[in-house]
């Protein structure tokens, strides 16, 4: 690819910024962008349905993907196994129908599908190579630091398998597997990639870049959004099933704490859309909405009725 001119890698760390919570470590980041030299990759459990907070996610690799550089997504069957998901091969199954679906939002996102490369966790993980790297790893790690570096994922049981400890590890290894130098995914794996930088680089292996995304809250304001607790918008959620969850949602007059709309405002519709109409104004800075909705110049209702109508436009791309 093209080496990008210095406003073009601003501008790309900047659009990066604005749809993550953290970056370890922005210098390194900014240098590999600057050099060209970028293979990022997302992993993602297979799941029935997608949520909108997969938009969220994946959203540092699109930026990525649409200015040339090299990325992989990782259909993680064997995590989910680890994770008592399912069997094996339905998991398998499962991912390659959220790999069509992830397509289209690449599509949707103005990015070639066909640029992006889709992996299968049970391709690799399984070999025995694979497995020699995970024991070699192993033996630098304590279970105590593999079982922390899980506690953001998994909930804190006192009888843990096992197997949370190896899916960390797991994890880690991908990075080295897969030949990536920087890691996405949600703010909950950070101590997973805090342990890849740390341990990776003591074995002498190369040190990622981690991008952290936040954890997008469901429709209920108590809890991060999940199928299972039925607070979620699924990408294959009709127009009246939009409309119906958002309506609902919490959205306190005048407070952006704890506020799902403001989530899916800040980190979906305005990265994707790049401003919204409210009240006859075109809004394009989160600092403004904020400042006129904790002064009560922009209400509930129409917040809510911008969110539905631009989620409602930016979901009808991926049908």
């Amino acid at each position: 690819m093209e080496i990008l001119s210095v406003m073009e890698a601003k501008r790309l760390l900047s659009s990066i910024k604005k749809v993550s919570v953290e970056i370890l470590m922005e210098n390194e980041l900014y240098s590999l962008i600057n050099e060209g030299n970028i293979t990022a990759y997302i992993g993602y459990e297979p799941s029935n349905i997608l949520h909108i907070g997969s938009l969220v996610a994946c959203s540092p690799l699109l930026h990525l993907a649409k200015h040339g550089f090299k990325c992989k997504i990782l259909l993680a069957d064997v995590h989910a196994w680890l994770n008592g998901k399912g069997e094996l091969e339905e998991l398998r199954e499962i991912g390659k129908q959220n790999e069509k679906m992830l397509r289209k939002v690449c599509e949707a996102f103005g990015v070639d599908p066909e640029s992006i490369e889709f992996v299968y966790g049970s391709d690799y993980q399984l070999s025995e190579d694979y497995v020699k790297v995970l024991l070699k790893f192993s033996q630098h790690i304590t279970a105590t630091k593999a079982r922390k570096a899980m506690d953001m994922i998994s909930k804190k049981e006192v009888f843990h398998k096992v197997s949370s400890e190896i899916y960390a590890l797991m994890q880690c290894i991908d990075i080295l597997y897969l030949k990536v130098n920087v890691a996405i995914g949600g703010i909950d794996q950070r101590k997973i990639h805090v342990m890849a930088r740390d341990y990776l680089h003591k074995m002498n292996y190369i040190k990622p870049v981690a991008i952290h995304t936040p954890i997008l809250l469901g429709i209920d304001g108590k809890q991060k959004m999940s199928k299972s607790l039925n607070n979620a918008i699924f990408l294959n959620d009709s127009p009246e099933q939009i409309e119906h969850k958002i309506r609902e949602a919490y959205c306190p007059e005048g407070s952006p704490e704890r506020n799902m709309i403001f989530d899916v405002l800040q980190y979906i519709i305005l990265p994707w859309e790049g401003s919204i109409e409210m009240n006859g104004m075109l809004y394009s800075d989160m600092s403004k909405i904020l400042n006129d909705w904790v002064e009560k110049k922009i209400t509930a209702k129409t917040l809510k009725r911008a969110v539905t109508e631009a989620l409602i436009r930016i979901l009808k791309r991926m049908s």
